[in-house]
């Protein structure tokens, strides 16, 4: 199969390759499967979706990894198309979680603070943040720690 995949094709191909995976480790859940520009979009829905999503959403992102490599390889494109999993709306909510708190931060450091220092996350949580605090003048972030102890640190500049 090259470039020549109709959007429905990568739709339903993907739909396939994340039902027969849930299958595999036991989820029973609904697919829905969006293709937007570039993007795969998967949405996973059901109950008892802990599991894929993890302890800080580690598992969700294993998951998304581990699909695109899969529906990459399996669907031969001529150019890669990155993979955004969300499983019961966990992303999202993950998204708003952490822009209440990169606000309730950001006016800390208003009210006198020159950092602070957010729990450690993921990498693709980290990136959320550093997006969030970049529309922000006067504010920078950085990434510090290692491992599982890594955070984000934000800080006035100048």
């Amino acid at each position: 199969m090259a470039e020549k995949n109709p959007s429905s094709k990568i739709k339903s191909e993907s739909k396939k390759i994340a039902e027969k995976i849930l299958k595999l480790i036991n989820v029973n859940a609904i697919v829905n499967v969006e293709s937007q520009d570039d993007l795969i979009k998967i949405n996973i829905d059901g109950e008892d979706l802990g599991l894929l999503i993890g302890y800080r959403g580690e598992n969700i992102e294993s998951f998304q990894l581990l699909l695109g490599i899969i529906i990459n390889k399996t669907l031969e494109l001529a150019q890669w198309r990155p993979v955004l999993v969300d499983v019961g709306g966990w992303r999202q909510q993950r998204e708003e979680a952490l822009r209440i708190l990169v606000n309730k931060e950001i006016e800390n450091i208003s009210a006198g603070q020159t950092s602070v220092e957010l729990p450690p996350m993921p990498p693709a949580q980290r990136r959320s943040v550093h997006l969030l605090v970049g529309e922000h003048e006067g504010l920078t972030s950085e990434s510090a720690g290692e491992g599982e102890n890594r955070h984000v640190v934000i800080k006035k500049t100048g």
